[in-house]
């Protein structure tokens, strides 16, 4: 048995505006692995007020995310909320806390209301004896950026709106048109879908069976996700698609893992395709540069 699938999930409901932040210049983050995820980007960020942590980058997040043992250490106070966040193995509750005034990547963001759980007991997100993780970079944070992931030198930069002229390949969707996180045109062996953009899944889950992509293979593995459990054994089934593109950029063939479709289930376009890309994103526009590139080794901290 593998274990193969890390997804991310939404946190559609709750008290998580859109933080304020004073723009600065862009201040590279480097983009870093851990030794039980080697596959996903976390960030390093010198956030002053709380130093250096170790975040998870996850735009399949709706609501940046913090660790409970993270919100201790900084005595911080986490206060209820009837919040809920649903993912792939079921939902779990939130509460929130409010982060004192933090530097990211060379801006100032204040009063960050951030959702509060125990990451490592009910996600994907592991936890390690040289690392901890502080939580999840989300869509409602991102939102006040133009994001520019950049795999060929191993950095994320975020640029205040308006810092970076793009030529757009394609302009991203909001999910379910009001969502915080945005959906993408793949096209996969000629069919083009619009799946939600989700740095945090290893791999590509779609309705591949809908889309005609063949079959590979059926194996079984362990599909790990956000919920009360954050593990569970499924028969996982592989389908081959070999000419892939993001908006019009080809990149290279991948393996789709099988998620049943319906209309509010996009379905999403995880690592093994976004990681073969430069992004470009205007989070408000939702205009979206790409270039595919050959993805550098990252560090890997906490070994």
């Amino acid at each position: 048995m593998v274990t193969l699938l890390l997804l991310g999930a939404c946190a559609r409901l709750g008290p998580f505006p859109v933080p304020p932040v004073e723009y600065g210049e862009a201040v590279e983050l480097p983009l870093v692995h851990v030794p039980d995820d080697t596959r996903r980007l976390y960030v390093l960020v010198d956030t002053g007020a709380m130093g250096e942590q170790l975040w998870f980058f996850d735009t399949g997040y709706s609501h940046t995310t913090c660790d409970a043992a993270m919100i201790a250490a900084q005595e911080l106070r986490a206060r209820p909320t009837l919040a809920r966040t649903r993912g792939e193995l079921g939902s779990v509750g939130l509460r929130r806390a409010t982060l004192p005034d933090f530097d990211l990547g060379g801006h100032e963001v204040s009063r960050l209301r951030c959702a509060v759980r125990d990451l490592p007991a009910t996600s994907s997100i592991p936890q390690g004896e040289g690392y901890a993780v502080a939580g999840v970079l989300g869509s409602n944070l991102l939102r006040r950026f133009v994001v520019e992931v950049d795999p060929a030198a191993g950095v994320l930069r975020l640029h205040a709106p308006g810092a970076v002229t793009l030529t757009p390949d394609f302009t991203a969707r909001r999910e379910l048109g009001v969502g915080l996180r945005l959906r993408v045109p793949v096209t996969l062996d000629g069919e083009t879908i619009w799946p939600v953009l989700d740095y945090g899944a290893t791999g590509t889950y779609l309705d591949a069976e809908a889309l005609g992509l063949p079959l590979y293979q059926e194996r079984e593995g362990t599909w790990q996700g956000t919920g009360r459990s954050n593990a569970q054994t499924r028969t996982l089934r592989y389908h081959r698609a070999a000419e892939v593109a993001l908006g019009s950029v080809p990149g290279p063939p991948i393996f789709v893992v099988q998620r049943d479709g319906a209309p509010w289930n996009p379905g999403l376009v995880g690592m093994n395709v976004l990681g073969h890309y430069h992004l470009l994103l205007d989070y408000r526009s939702g205009d979206a540069e790409v270039e595919a590139v050959e993805p550098a080794p990252l560090p890997v901290v906490g070994d």
